[in-house]
């Protein structure tokens, strides 16, 4: 079996493209070739690092189809025309695709093709929400290529997406998203992690994971905490670069920036930007929170689990069935006093609730490894292959 990994691209890493890389990795130890394709071009700033990065962690070749970020709609059919190309070249078997414009570019470029496309839903979609062109092209695209299979990463998402694009529920499965073994095996490094970031000993560290945009509530989160930072000694991190293509983002951080100056919170409000020892911050810290409003999944929930750090969040679409079975408090989205309550209802738990809370996350992470993940995305990639699913 021969597999192309197709992504939007694998440098400055969020969920979906992690887990392509990751993906692409664990099927290559297995003995399944795996190669990666960018959508973009090899040139941009830190892609030939990253590029040398990933061939050391035995991944055969990375390729790329050249097209620029945010690319005019005239440059999909020479994109296509180069996939079909790359795909007859190599002699894939299957074409994997997690993004949006992958997907729609995949769609078309193995039509006529004895490649197999198949589809990775990371997300929620819902006919009042996902409406602009590009969704109603990419509906239309996946509606005209009979053969394309599905995964998504939560009954939840699977359940909208059927909804949402008439896709019978014999081509999906649900298949969850899987965290690496350094979540499960990390240990605390508290005091060195408050030496660095200057966060005295005995205060409590509350810290958000995940992409910087409107749709996460980082200001619920901000609105919800600011007030108590001095008299609940409180430090907040937030981990993660911003996405301003996520249309409210900048003037939410802007707004934020400006309330931190006027509250003089500089010290007690911290953004660290992309980390990568985000087990190890979890380990020392002593509450995640994830205000999101909209989640298909939650992979920084799952991460936090198996790095034995409570949890709360926000009580919308998946997070209830990821979260299933643990102590982990989740509440209305935007509603900071709520958030509030639930973070400090967290922080003032006993030590036995917290570590019986600890070990019942722990427990749930067990379901998302990322070796039970790979084994059923082989499973799924040879059902399709003998046209089983």
């Amino acid at each position: 079996m021969k597999v192309l990994i197709f992504m939007t691209q694998f440098y400055q890493l969020s969920g979906a493209e992690r887990l392509a890389v990751e993906l692409a990795e664990e099927l290559n130890k297995r003995g399944i070739r795996a190669d990666i394709l960018s959508m973009y071009t090899e040139d941009m700033p830190g892609v030939e690092e990253e590029k040398e990065a990933i061939l050391r962690k035995g991944i055969p070749a990375v390729h790329f189809l050249g097209m620029r970020v945010n690319p005019p709609v005239s440059s999909l059919f020479p994109s296509i025309i180069r996939l079909r190309r790359l795909i007859r070249k190599e002699q894939y078997d299957i074409v994997e695709t997690s993004m949006v414009m992958p997907t729609v570019i995949a769609s078309w470029g193995i039509l006529g093709m004895r490649t197999r496309h198949v589809a990775g839903l990371h997300q929620v979609f819902k006919a009042d929400r996902e409406n602009e062109l590009v969704h109603k092209f990419w509906r239309y695209s996946v509606q005209r290529n009979h053969r394309i299979r599905y995964y998504s990463i939560s009954d939840f998402a699977v359940t909208h997406w059927i909804a949402y694009s008439n896709t019978s529920p014999q081509h999906i499965r649900r298949i969850y998203n899987g965290i690496p073994d350094d979540y499960f095996h990390v240990t605390s490094d508290r005091d060195n992690v408050c030496n660095e970031l200057r966060i005295p000993g005995k205060a409590s560290i509350a810290i958000y994971v995940g992409r910087l945009a409107a749709y996460k509530g980082i200001d619920t989160l901000f609105d919800a905490l600011a007030p108590v930072c001095e008299t609940e000694n409180i430090y907040m991190l937030y981990i993660g670069l911003p996405d301003a293509n996520v249309k409210g983002t900048s003037d939410m951080l802007s707004q934020i920036e400006k309330q931190i100056a006027v509250e003089r919170l500089e010290e007690r409000v911290k953004f660290l930007g992309y980390r990568n020892d985000i087990p190890r911050l979890m380990a020392s810290a002593d509450v995640l929170v994830h205000p999101t409003r909209i989640e298909g999944f939650g992979l920084t929930l799952a991460e936090a689990m198996a790095a034995g750090l409570p949890v709360v969040a926000s009580n919308v679409e998946a997070i209830p069935e990821v979260l299933s079975g643990t102590d982990s408090i989740m509440v209305h989205p935007n509603a900071p006093l709520a958030l509030r309550n639930a973070v400090l209802g967290t922080l003032h738990r006993t030590p036995g609730d917290t570590a019986r809370a600890i070990e019942k996350g722990r427990k749930r992470a067990q379901d998302f490894r990322m070796a039970n993940r790979t084994e059923e995305m082989i499973r799924l990639f040879g059902d399709v292959l003998s046209e089983r699913f």
